[in-house]
């Protein structure tokens, strides 16, 4: 075993030397550190306190220690010193915590700004170690332990420990520096992922690795993606590592390979069995440090048994609506700020939660279920019935239905193709790449943009169903195509009333404070493909005639079409998330899967949009929607097929 050197001698020889790590430098195990201290390469921050980046970075814990804002408490939240030194850490357990300035359950911007203030001038640091595994003869590992101050992904806590771990087919350091590595490991939340050291994944700056950590969560990883985890080893959510990102060259600190002796001895803070942050509940309780992990004792059976072969990245391709794996991630996201909300404010999210429940009973409540039968389609219906015999004109004309839906899938292929013209064209792809830096406004442009083919294929799909159910009322049989081809000489007036629509609804909702504007414009125009098909209307009289027929009927026309909508949009990534969980099938296939769901789902949202129109038309002139239970056929078309 290396000895580790006395520091009055190190530094004395720094001292005749002249460089403060020279003594040090001269051993194998300080060139090894030194020749593969890591390369990070953090998600570009567009500017302070901004979440669109990664405002830590890998630093030294020493300015932790003697600070009067950082307070070492027990279990209970007791004090037990007030600016520890890391002599005080020596030998504490894991009912100790070290407690920062600021709530990791709120942490806005005070921990960028309080580690900006105390890491600054510090080097990016990696905390090197070469150490080998008794029983694992032959087998060298060099570790780099990462240390930054703040957690802040989908769980937040005080400091973060990570690490990456290279193998060697040797038993010294001084072997080591004569071979290249074997494989190298990037930790990952409870897990790893491995890689060769000649693998073409593994990017390097001449024998440094470079490690691309995901925003917040500092999971390390081989390239720059999203990632989609849905275990603890992976983590559960979804990391981003994606460029731009600025690169950092680690500082490597080498560590001795032997626990500290005593208070007084350098690195005492190794000893250290507590938590490196505040206590809170579950995974926003600080975590301890690298000598409670099994990679600091058995580094070579860690990379055995628990490294794994790759990650799963999220694919890029646009699909059909919201894909699963967009719905996982930000289902997730969501959830998780939720709980920490919860546990900031137990009552009023709870109280939150029950006035929502409690509102949808009650407008459950305030409408009429049934008579539900679907003829005659012209008529007046309560929101209930509507939701209803929606599923039953589904089902009863299913294979009319699913062959539109299924058209669904080539035009938005098509629609794909549009907007890269558009992108490539145009200077919208400039305009995007501008906005980056805003989240909000990137935010909505990529919803716009991104989900263009939807919204293109969604307009042609509607307007088909519309179109198959004005002729199902007059007595006729179409198929999928009929539908389509009746839509034909209206795609003109259909495109140019959707554009605008699309482009004033896109503007208000620029300004941030014209969402309400704009969700009151989009209730408004709810029936316009409609007004388009069945009155045979041009652009600007349809526009007209939506908002007409919505007139009065404002609150109502947004409960049926968000509860329809809503079925629609979310039972695609619902099922495509459920065969996450349930399969090994890859994410390019469960996206597949769940955009088919929705170009199944999609025409019963317009039928049940396209009875809408009847309803309120009817209500116009006066009709009012059948309460009392009815012959199931009353009013029934007798040339409709049964």
């Amino acid at each position: 075993m290396r000895r580790t050197v006395p520091l009055a001698v190190a530094l004395l020889a720094a001292v005749v030397s002249g460089g403060p790590i020279a003594a040090a430098a001269s051993s194998p195990e300080q060139q090894l550190a030194d020749r593969y201290a890591p390369v990070v390469a953090l998600k570009q921050q567009s500017e302070a306190c901004s979440s669109d980046g990664e405002p830590y970075r890998p630093v030294p814990v020493d300015p932790l220690f003697g600070r009067s804002d950082v307070r070492l408490v027990d279990s209970n939240g007791r004090l037990i010193r007030t600016a520890p030194a890391a002599a005080d850490l020596y030998g504490r357990s894991d009912r100790t915590y070290l407690d920062f300035p600021g709530s990791p359950l709120d942490p806005g911007c005070d921990y960028e700004q309080w580690a900006d203030r105390i890491f600054a001038g510090k080097p990016p640091t990696a905390y090197a170690r070469v150490v080998a595994e008794p029983g694992k003869p032959g087998k060298l590992a060099l570790q780099y332990w990462l240390y930054y101050p703040f957690n802040d992904w989908n769980n937040k806590h005080e400091s973060d420990w990570e690490m990456i771990q290279l193998m060697f087919d040797a038993s010294t350091a001084s072997e080591a520096l004569e071979r290249s590595p074997a494989e190298v490991g990037y930790s990952q939340h409870e897990g790893a992922e491995r890689a060769a050291w000649d693998d073409d994944k593994l990017q390097k700056r001449g024998a440094h690795p470079i490690v691309f950590p995901g925003r917040g969560s500092h999971a390390n990883y081989f390239e720059q993606s999203v990632w989609l985890g849905h275990s603890a080893q992976e983590g559960f959510g979804c990391d981003n590592t994606t460029a731009p990102s600025r690169e950092l060259q680690t500082h490597a600190v080498l560590l001795p390979d032997e626990s500290p002796a005593s208070p007084s001895a350098p690195f005492a803070w190794l000893a250290y069995g507590g938590h490196w942050g505040q206590k809170e509940h579950g995974p926003n309780t600080g975590p301890t440090g690298p000598n409670t992990k099994q990679q600091w004792t058995e580094p070579v059976s860690w990379s055995e048994d628990d490294w794994r072969g790759g990650s799963t990245k999220v694919p890029s391709g646009g699909t059909s609506g919201l894909s699963a794996t967009s719905f996982f991630c930000g289902a997730v996201a969501t959830g998780s700020q939720l709980y920490l909300e919860f546990l900031r404010t137990p009552w009023f999210v709870l109280g939150a939660l029950a006035a929502v429940t409690l509102l949808g009973v009650w407008l459950s409540r305030r409408t009429a279920w049934s008579p539900h039968e679907p003829f005659p389609i012209d008529r007046a219906r309560s929101g209930g019935q509507i939701y209803r015999a929606a599923f039953k004109l589904y089902r009863r004309y299913r294979l009319l239905f699913v062959g539109i839906g299924l058209i669904f899938v080539p035009l938005s292929v098509l629609g794909v193709l549009l907007q890269q013209v558009l992108i490539r064209t145009t200077g919208v792809g400039t305009f995007l790449d501008e906005t980056q830096s805003d989240p909000i406004v990137s935010g909505i442009c990529a919803l716009l943009f991104g989900q263009l083919s939807a919204i293109f294929a969604g307009i042609a799909v509607s307007a088909a169903v519309a179109c198959a159910l004005g002729k199902i009322h007059e007595g006729e049989r179409p198929d999928a195509l009929d539908a389509f081809r009746g839509i034909v000489p209206r795609l003109g007036s259909l495109g140019w009333a959707w554009f605008r629509v699309i482009l004033v609804a896109g503007l208000l909702a620029l300004t941030i404070v014209g969402i309400p504007l704009a969700v009151v414009y989009l209730v408004r125009k709810a029936v316009l493909s409609q007004a388009c098909v069945l009155e045979d209307l041009r652009a600007t009289p349809a526009l007209r005639r939506s908002s007409e027929l919505v007139s009065g009927h404002g609150p109502r026309v947004l409960a049926i079409g968000a509860l329809v909508n809503v079925t629609a949009v979310l039972l695609g990534p619902i099922v495509g998330v459920s065969v996450l969980f349930l399969t090994s099938g890859s994410l390019a296939l469960i996206n597949l899967i769940s955009s088919l769901v929705y170009a199944f789902v999609v025409p019963y949202a317009a039928i049940a949009i396209t009875l809408l129109f009847y309803d309120l038309r009817r209500r116009r002139a006066g009709e009012e929607p059948a309460v009392a239970q009815t012959s199931p056929r009353a009013g029934y078309d007798a040339t409709a097929p049964a």
